[in-house]
């Protein structure tokens, strides 16, 4: 496989494991949701719920967790989780796919100094992928994680600095940026081919505490990402667009990430200070949408009947195509248990 190369790039562009294992011993892996789909694999009710005009009841559901492990516990992770909670598609972390510290990029003209990383650099998460799509695939959908640039470069220098370039000087970031984009485009051209059925593309930079000026986030953030996320939506037909408010919130989703790609849009819990619900949601970007319950929230503190109560109030006033979830990855003590019962309650729930 080629490498993405400069030339191509500026020619196509305008610009924890414990206890895991136990609880997946406890579950019948041919178990199917009571929806009138015992025939039906999990990735058969992943699709018929993308489909736009689709009328099927089914409420899919998975929450995500770090493993921090390598190869073949990686592996071995991913797939005891999948099995514990029964969610309904693997959703591979991105752990350990760090950009060295680039210690050369001092002012913003230096960032012209920040290499593209070829395929070799990523091997350790494309030897996951390989294994998970042999291991699962043929059951369900398998959906990469995939950080953004700008998530990158916050990687190969401090997220202060970045963003102090960023303002003092766009284009001479630009300039690294675009060797960013190509070494995460040289990833996400190989895990397509060994099978991914999608990513789950993450989006920062926006927040009132980044890079909140329009025209600044424009240039030096959204301008990558969706050279980024069209050529995924181009390699594979599932992705998830994932707006991570992890390092802040952000005024409004409209118009900077409303034209992003994506199948699905998995949102945070509120913008501008006020709630923001998936029916919200799903009028702003006109597709299904992702999440309902808080990561800090009862799906990580509570018992497993609050998980269920929860759960319950988040799906009566859902829209119609809804994919049950947190706004981001949950940590890694939350209880198995209460995931489970949040998945179970989503796969019996029916709207009256």
């Amino acid at each position: 496989m080629k490498n993405s190369s400069r030339r191509n790039f500026l020619k196509s562009s305008s610009l924890g494991t414990i206890g895991l294992m136990g609880a997946a011993k406890e579950i019948n892996q041919t178990q199917t949701s009571p929806l009138n789909a015992k025939a039906k694999s999990k990735r058969d009710l992943m699709e018929d719920v993308l489909q736009k005009g689709s009328k099927s009841d089914y409420i899919p559901a998975g929450f995500f967790m770090h493993f921090n492990k390598k190869g073949d516990e990686a592996v071995k992770a991913h797939m005891n989780y999948f099995k514990a909670t029964q969610m309904d598609f693997v959703k591979i972390q991105f752990d350990g796919m760090s950009l060295p510290l680039n210690e050369q990029i001092k002012t913003a003209k230096d960032w012209y100094k920040q290499p593209i990383m070829p395929e070799s650099f990523f091997e350790p998460i494309l030897y996951v992928i390989k294994n998970l799509v042999k291991e699962a695939k043929s059951e369900a959908m398998i959906i990469q994680t995939l950080y953004s640039p700008y998530q990158m470069a916050k990687q190969a220098v401090p997220w202060e600095l970045l963003v102090k370039h960023v303002k003092e000087d766009p284009e001479a970031v630009c300039r690294g940026m675009e060797n960013v984009t190509l070494s995460i485009l040289n990833f996400v051209q190989a895990a397509a081919k060994l099978g991914v059925d999608g990513f789950y593309t993450c989006a920062q930079g926006g927040e009132t505490n980044r890079v909140a000026d329009y025209q600044l986030f424009n240039r030096a953030i959204k301008s990558f990402d969706m050279l980024l996320y069209k050529e995924v939506s181009q390699l594979v037909p599932y992705n998830i667009l994932h707006i991570c408010d992890y390092d802040g919130e952000y005024e409004g989703f409209t118009p900077r990430f409303q034209d992003y790609p994506g199948q699905i849009v998995n949102i945070p819990l509120q913008a501008d200070g006020k709630s923001l619900t998936l029916q919200k949601a799903s009028e702003i970007f006109d597709r299904p949408v992702m999440g309902g319950l808080d990561r800090h929230g009862v799906i990580s503190t509570g018992t497993v009947d609050q998980v269920k109560k929860a759960t319950l109030d988040v799906l009566k006033n859902a829209p119609n195509r809804v994919i049950l979830s947190a706004n981001c990855t949950v940590s890694n003590t939350t209880p198995i248990e209460n995931l489970r019962a949040a998945i179970q309650t989503a796969h019996e729930f029916r709207k009256g």
